[in-house]
């Protein structure tokens, strides 16, 4: 576990203030725990990227906290790094301040190395699952992280919490059954078969020509008509038929 020293000042910057507090390359932050009250505080913002963030154990780095011109020291964990969502810029840090001797809880990162024989050899994908543990212990035991070799993972082979190597003194809370690591299958792609009519059945295309055949016979076709002879003159709808008269008149003598 590392131990870093970084300066601080206290700040009464607050609201809109803190802008131009960020514009001088400083970043806002405060400092708290269960016996110290909450000091409002403000860190340089290179020395925090590249002394914290920047060393081996990262957020986990027991930092030793200088307040500026007051000749006082915590020593402090970096519990949350606050960033702007489209930016990344560090807007806020939040430190814990912790006792040595006490337990505390924690995360560690989980960090995977090689290739899973299941990629190489058929294909397969990686699939990262937990990337974080939470540990109980004290400070001076926090591990830097825990690494996972995947090289041995096959196809649809796992590494679970329960898999992740063990740290003397060091009580791992997550869930034994989580999943740390997973080497899935590869995924395929699906080919829609054309739809093959059963014995019988006429396809669609045959169905339809002779229905259009069948349509232009009818329009030719006089209803009641033999197919293949033209339709007689039609009657006049409503006309009543003539009947023939039974004594014709004669014709008039001269």
């Amino acid at each position: 576990m590392e131990k870093i020293e970084l300066e601080a000042k206290q700040r009464e910057e607050a609201g809109k203030r803190l802008k131009a507090m960020r514009k001088q390359g400083l970043i806002p932050a405060v400092v708290y725990g269960k016996k110290l009250k909450p000091l409002s505080l403000a860190v340089d913002r290179k020395l925090f990227v590249k002394k914290i963030l920047g060393s081996e154990s990262g957020m986990n780095a027991i930092v030793f906290l200088k307040l500026e011109g007051k000749g006082q020291e915590f020593q402090v964990l970096t519990h949350e790094v606050q960033r702007d969502a489209l930016t990344d810029e560090i807007l806020h840090i939040d430190f814990r301040h912790i006792v040595m001797d006490e337990a505390i809880k924690t995360k560690v990162p989980v960090e995977l190395t090689g290739v899973p024989v299941g990629v190489k050899e058929s294909g397969g994908v990686l699939v990262h699952g937990l990337r974080e543990v939470e540990v109980e212990c004290l400070p001076g035991n926090i591990p830097d992280k825990f690494v996972v070799d995947v090289a041995s993972l096959a196809i649809n082979d796992s590494f679970h919490v329960s898999d992740l190597p063990k740290f003397a003194k060091v009580k791992v809370l997550t869930t034994a059954a989580e999943m740390i690591a997973t080497c899935s299958p590869p995924t395929k792609e699906e080919e829609v078969a054309a739809p093959v009519p059963t014995p019988g059945e006429v396809p669609s295309e045959v169905g339809t020509a002779e229905a259009v055949a069948d349509e232009k016979v009818k329009e030719k076709t006089a209803p009641g008509a033999a197919p293949g002879k033209a339709a007689g003159p039609a009657k006049a709808e409503g006309a009543t038929p003539v009947k023939p008269e039974k004594n014709p008149a004669k014709p008039e003598k001269k």
